[in-house]
């Protein structure tokens, strides 16, 4: 009866009409870990209502009994998973792993539902002296591995 599906359909019910989204669900043996944001960034406020919301539609189906219940932003060293998270850090720097291991570093400046743009920062050494140039570089979401802010 509880699957990742269900509490998906659950979470973005309660939060339809508000500027909190869904990040990411992890069920495992014990635990459910919900990870929320919006624009302007989640409170722990915010946080604290879901959980109470879901403790509470939970509880009389007794899976509370067996399971913890964490609610939380996904965390700045976290990757990011969708895109309304890639709107929100718009103008940050960011380091995209490709799947064949290639590193693309540089500024986010725009994201869609398909792809986000990056100004590529490139590094190179000719007669002994760094060269930086930029290049604007589309990356569909599908073509990476992973992307994470840079500090």
């Amino acid at each position: 009866m509880f699957d990742k599906n269900y509490f998906i359909q659950v979470i973005e019910s309660k939060l339809s009409g508000t500027e909190q989204f869904l990040v990411d669900v992890k069920l495992s043996p014990g635990r459910l870990a919900v990870f929320i944001d919006k624009p302007a960034g989640i409170t722990i406020e915010e946080c604290t209502a879901l959980n109470r919301f879901l403790i509470n539609e939970l509880e009389p189906s007794g899976f509370m009994d067996s399971h913890e219940i964490e609610v939380s932003s996904p965390g700045m060293d976290q990757p990011l998973k969708i895109y309304k998270q890639y709107q929100r850090r718009i103008g940050r720097n960011v380091k995209v792993i490709m799947p064949d291991g290639k590193l693309h570093k540089g500024k986010l400046l725009s994201a869609n539902d398909n792809e986000f743009e990056l100004l590529e920062t490139i590094e190179t050494k000719e007669n002994k002296k760094k060269i930086k140039r930029e290049s604007n570089i589309k990356l569909n979401y599908n073509q990476i591995k992973e992307v994470k802010l840079e500090f």
